[in-house]
């Protein structure tokens, strides 16, 4: 009889397909491993760069203020108080009423006007802090033209070329062209000066006192002229000085005459005789220069006659 082969059932495997099986589940094992998880994506930061000084409605009502009633709610809303006498406040809310000024000027919408203000108050938080004047052009400049964020997602998107153009020149003429007095300005302390401590209570007076005082018990005339307006007693003369005095009684100064032929008369005479002569000198030279004007007007219509008849 020959070998039978027995018909292999369908649940043996055999060793090859384990194996297969094996190295399968190890190479996605190795490529689940290999793949990195996916991030998601952060989600956009509102640009609130606009808001980070005053916000929508401040500058709103600030735009249409006149320069009077601007330069009082700055100094509510900065704060800047007692500008009368703080120079620093004052030179402060000076410098926020020309910028809002130059936003009108420019007719800047209320979020460009938001940006320009938060980016001044940064360039003038640098000059606070001691910054040197290239840092502050650098730093002006790269926010300006987006290559920086003041913050994350804080872009100065808002201005078009012309516009950067036109606030580049007045940071120029400002803040940069005056850096040392802006900086000396804000950083030098100012003098105090206590002119009195003095302190004056006025109280009430007492119950059934007069106020102000009867007349009745006032200084009469009599006394103020006696007493109170008398001249001052004279102090004792010394015996030397009497003899003075009567020394210079006795000698007295001859009096001088007055001279006879100077007098009022006199002089009266002569102001007329040579008044007369001088009046009468330039009337006959009048009179010899008109004749002979009118000899000569007289020669010159003679010889037109002529020439016409």
């Amino acid at each position: 009889m020959g070998d039978t082969k027995r018909p292999r059932s369908k649940t043996q495997r055999s060793p090859s397909s384990n194996s297969l099986k094996t190295d399968r589940q190890r190479s996605q094992s190795k490529a689940d491993a290999q793949t990195p998880d996916v991030e998601p994506e952060p989600e956009p930061i509102e640009n609130v760069l606009p808001w980070e000084v005053f916000n929508n409605e401040q500058i709103t009502e600030l735009i249409g203020c006149t320069p009077t009633e601007m330069l009082t709610k700055l100094c509510s809303l900065l704060p800047s108080p007692n500008t009368h006498v703080n120079l620093k406040n004052s030179i402060k809310a000076d410098l926020y009423l020309l910028l809002l000024h130059f936003a009108q000027q420019q007719k800047f919408s209320v979020p460009q006007t938001g940006a320009l203000l938060t980016l001044y108050h940064h360039v003038l938080n640098m000059v606070l802090e001691g910054k040197e004047l290239m840092d502050l052009v650098l730093e002006t400049s790269l926010l300006l033209t987006g290559r920086k964020e003041l913050k994350p997602g804080m872009k100065f998107d808002f201005y078009s070329p012309d516009q950067v153009s036109k606030i580049s020149e007045y940071f120029s003429r400002g803040v940069f062209q005056h850096f040392k007095l802006y900086r000396f300005s804000m950083l030098q302390e100012q003098d105090q000066t206590i002119i009195s401590l003095e302190k004056i209570v006025h109280t009430c007076p007492p119950q059934g006192s007069f106020d102000p005082p009867p007349l009745a018990e006032a200084i009469s005339d009599h006394d103020i002229e006696t007493y109170l307006n008398a001249p001052p007693p004279e102090s004792p003369r010394s015996e030397e000085e009497v003899e003075g005095e009567e020394g210079e009684e006795g000698v007295e100064e001859p009096v001088e005459e007055p001279n006879p032929l100077i007098s009022m008369a006199n002089v009266q005479t002569v102001l007329d005789t040579v008044g007369t002569d001088i009046m009468d000198k330039f009337t006959k030279d009048m009179k010899n220069k008109c004749t002979e004007k009118e000899n000569q007007y007289m020669n010159r219509l003679n010889k037109v006659k002529k020439a016409i008849d």
